[in-house]
């Protein structure tokens, strides 16, 4: 939440490509250049994010991972490392990528969850907000729900599940697909909340989609309800 999201930015701004930069170029004694499988903006946390460097080092993984640890900020740490193949790419080796947003809808907002869930004042139908997220999964053109106005990817993505879990007051709803639109997360989390709301059911939700039209889709939620929770890869890009 303390970064100005993912990318390095001018004018000195923290990041976390900068950030993780500057720690193990000093920690390496090299210059190192850190390549993220996504740009996660400004507010939005990241509990799986991954990420991918090259360095003349012979430490290992664990080695790494643990000396990097010990100089990495407090809001900021290495979870797992391995040894990749030379072709490895974090963002274009990807599978898929899962993020979730979650909702707090207890009768009073909670000050220990604001910072990572959007409080809403009403009980949430969870049972509605799946039945209306079934929509989603499949490969189509996504562009009713994404701010992006191009892409060179295209619109269509495929995704593979869309689902919804209840924790006490917390509402969590998770995408798990092979790359998202600039936004799309985030508006699609706002469709569950409108659904979970009583006010958007499958049918209108489907035809959101088919309609390819941005204006007919709820405006995206704030970014710090949103994490990336998990990237996927395959076992082959891995040595060892």
């Amino acid at each position: 939440t303390d970064f100005s999201g993912w990318q390095r930015l001018g004018g000195g701004s923290r990041t976390v490509q900068k950030t993780l930069e500057d720690v193990l170029s000093g920690m390496f004694d090299e210059r190192i250049n850190v390549v993220g499988s996504g740009r996660t903006d400004a507010g939005v946390h990241a509990d799986g994010q991954a990420a991918n460097f090259w360095t003349r080092s012979l430490l290992s993984p664990a080695a790494m991972a643990a000396r990097l640890n010990d100089v990495l900020p407090p809001d900021l740490a290495c979870v797992s490392a391995r040894e990749a193949i030379p072709a490895f790419h974090a963002r274009y080796r990807a599978v898929s990528k899962t993020y979730a947003y979650r909702l707090h809808d207890g009768r009073n907002p909670d000050p220990f969850a604001r910072r990572w869930s959007l409080h809403v004042s009403a009980r949430l139908d969870e049972r509605a907000i799946a039945t209306a997220l079934a929509e989603l999964p499949g490969e189509r053109d996504f562009s009713a729900l994404s701010n992006a106005k191009e892409d060179a990817r295209g619109f269509v993505r495929k995704l593979s599940s869309a689902i919804v879990e209840r924790r006490g007051d917390l509402v969590e709803v998770s995408f798990t697909a092979d790359g998202f639109l600039y936004n799309q997360a985030r508006v699609m989390a706002a469709c569950a909340l409108e659904a979970g709301r009583g006010r958007l059911d499958a049918a209108a939700l489907s035809a959101i989609v088919g309609s390819k039209d941005r204006s007919r889709a709820p405006g995206a939620l704030g970014a710090f309800g949103l994490r990336l929770a998990r990237v996927e890869y395959r076992g082959e890009d891995f040595l060892g």
